[in-house]
């Protein structure tokens, strides 16, 4: 009565930057592509050899008492990048319990859609996509006899505020959940197309010293996969919002949800962001994907001239699996970061990866 399956898979990267990008040599993300004269070193072109994007999951799935479907999931990586490269401990990407129709744990937000990002060679690959794994309470039905038309709602924990402090003490602290919801559309050749959208309150704990201050924050996602045969799809995600920066992974750590201004008011900074990108099957054992994606942020005039304003980044890959468990790729990288002062910088990369899926 019931079924425990193990997999996830093994991969080994190799990174050859061109460009000296800082901060992470592990993967390519717009924030961090260096702009001449903004008060960053300059770092020499590198390589980089790594496993850390291997994983392993646990699939539990039975039957309650009362009939109703039970399921728990459990999923490790070794993505610790607040660990020295000798470190690969185990970071924690999803653990959830399924009942009937409800979600309790950690995993994708309820407007994370997987179907629209794509595939790249690069961890970053969600750099101009809206979406995180986040702990949730979720509940999703079907609307229709054939079950290709779902919503879904939830509560969720805004685990990165990305409140800029503007060098006020004190911390984020918030009063509320995020509120999300969604509508999900199933397509022809297993595609899918989602809307939703998340209200949610920013704010600032001043801790005696510094001002106390809050903030409403929204966004909608608009996105899906577009298969329009066996061979050939199209992905996006675009998105937009008011202290939406805290879930868009080009600006996570950035500060660009919302800043406190001179006043000590919280100002929220509108944002948006664009992705796309086609697959295409050459052959049965050979694929090629092409990405691209735009993100920009209305910055408040409290922002300092080297603030992130907006990014574009590309990816193409060619990835080849001669048999069914093993993919060998090779992908070319590009981004560029443009700051509040109008400086901007762009960053190449090649990654050659090999991956054993079990």
């Amino acid at each position: 009565k019931a079924r425990l399956s193990f997999g996830g898979y093994v991969k080994l990267d190799y990174i050859q930057d061109f460009n000296g990008v800082h901060n992470d040599r592990f993967e390519l993300a717009t924030a961090n592509v260096h702009v001449d004269n903004s008060g960053v070193i300059k770092e020499e072109p590198y390589m980089n050899l790594f496993a850390r994007e291997s994983r392993f999951n646990f699939d539990f799935r039975t039957t309650a008492s009362n009939g109703k479907p039970l399921r728990i999931f459990l999923e490790m990586d070794f993505w610790n990048l607040d660990r020295d490269p000798f470190h690969n401990v185990p970071r924690l990407r999803h653990f959830y319990a399924v009942y009937n129709r409800w979600l309790i744990g950690r995993s994708w937000g309820i407007l994370t859609d997987v179907y629209s990002v794509p595939t790249t060679l690069d961890f970053q690959a969600g750099d101009a996509i809206a979406g995180s794994r986040r702990a949730q309470l979720r509940y999703e039905r079907a609307v229709n006899k054939s079950k290709t038309l779902k919503v879904a709602g939830g509560i969720e924990m805004l685990e990165y505020p990305d409140i800029d402090a503007n060098d006020f003490d004190g911390q984020s602290s918030m009063l509320l959940p995020v509120f999300s919801a969604r509508i999900t559309k199933a397509t022809p050749f297993g595609g899918r197309m989602m809307f939703g959208g998340s209200i949610y309150q920013l704010r600032w704990d001043g801790l005696e010293t510094g001002p106390s201050a809050r903030a409403l924050g929204w966004g909608f996602v608009l996105s899906g996969r577009q298969n329009f045969s066996e061979k050939f799809g199209l992905l996006w995600n675009l998105s937009g919002g008011e202290g939406w920066g805290t879930n868009v992974f080009a600006t996570l750590g950035s500060g660009n949800s919302a800043i406190l201004t001179p006043d000590g008011d919280l100002e929220t900074q509108f944002m948006y962001n664009l992705e796309a990108s086609i697959q295409y099957s050459i052959s049965s054992v050979l694929v090629t994907n092409i990405q691209g994606g735009y993100i920009h942020v209305d910055l408040s005039e409290f922002k300092g001239p080297n603030a992130y304003k907006s990014g574009a980044i590309g990816h193409w890959n060619f990835i080849w699996s001669p048999v069914k468990s093993i993919n060998l790729g090779v992908e070319y990288q590009i981004a560029q970061r443009v700051n509040k002062d109008g400086k901007s910088g762009i960053a190449n990369r090649i990654q050659i990866s090999a991956k054993y899926i079990f």
